[in-house]
């Protein structure tokens, strides 16, 4: 009687044997919004030092993704979701950033060496004609837009020409992102930032806690990783919200159905959720 009275409660819906049962499935992450949506964690890698930047080509659903290779240099990984199998890209040196063309299949990947383009298509590797850049961060939305390191201003390529990014030239740039409507959003040593399109007045948004990460889902929501979880920007006031509380994340992307896919030191690991019934989507 006992036994069946615990069976039945698990699956209803409750938070005993150390797990929690949603609709007779395990949670492993609960979501901290209205949903209250039930996610499965699903290891996609492990690796003794996972990466920061990732990046899915949602066309193939491929995650591409950098990991330290003991030599000095960053090498580029390619890993196809649907098969889980996993490739290393040879050609690049140091592909420490990583950003996917939102429309077309191409992959840019930067470092001390410069900008490379990848099509996935006709498998074909290009070296940008720029030089004398060391990369640090990508962003791909009608231009190329990067961050050099170490002076983390940002700057567009256009025309073989690299100018600075006139909204973000008095800032220092950890990483940043264009929203649907071209708000642009960084992140720095001392918080999170919003520009609306066509601003030049940084507006401070969050000055806690750490960011250390960003990545645009598929609905066009900014989502942001710290050391105590995954927060989201709402769209209407731009008011940060924590989402998902998961420790020690670095990086973050989606896939082709926008299920979140973040890395932490060692694992790389997408999140599903429990009951396919309910929507892959976040509600305010």
């Amino acid at each position: 009687m006992r036994i069946h009275l615990i069976l039945m409660l698990c699956y209803l819906e409750t938070t005993i044997c150390g797990y929690e049962y949603i609709y007779g499935k395990i949670c492993d992450i609960q979501s901290e919004d209205v949903s209250r949506q039930c996610f499965v964690k699903e290891v996609l890698l492990t690796l003794s030092h996972s990466p920061n930047q990732l990046a899915v080509d949602k066309n193939t659903n491929t995650l591409y993704f950098s990991f330290d290779s003991g030599q000095g240099e960053y090498v580029p990984g390619v890993f196809k979701i649907d098969t889980k199998k996993l490739t290393v890209l040879k050609g690049i040196k140091d592909a420490f950033s990583i950003a996917s063309h939102p429309t077309i299949e191409e992959i840019y990947f930067g470092g001390s060496h410069g900008i490379y383009k990848y099509n996935t298509v006709l498998k074909n590797l290009k070296r940008l004609d720029v030089t004398n850049l060391d990369i640090w961060w990508l962003v791909i939305k009608k231009k190329l837009y990067f961050i050099k390191f170490p002076s983390l201003n940002a700057y567009y390529y256009e025309n073989r020409t690299v100018r600075p990014i006139p909204q973000l030239r008095n800032n220092s740039v950890n990483q940043f992102l264009f929203d649907e409507v071209d708000n642009i959003f960084f992140i720095n040593g001392s918080g999170l930032y919003g520009l609306n399109n066509n601003s030049y007045n940084a507006k401070l948004l969050r000055d806690h806690p750490r960011f250390l990460g960003m990545a645009i889902d598929n609905q066009g929501l900014v989502h942001l990783c710290s050391e105590d979880g995954i927060y989201v920007i709402s769209k209407i006031v731009q008011k940060v919200k924590r989402i998902l509380s998961v420790q020690g994340v670095l990086g973050l992307t989606f896939d082709k159905d926008n299920n979140l896919i973040y890395s932490d030191s060692h694992e790389i690991i997408r999140l599903v959720p429990a009951s396919r019934e309910k929507p892959n989507k976040i509600e305010y």
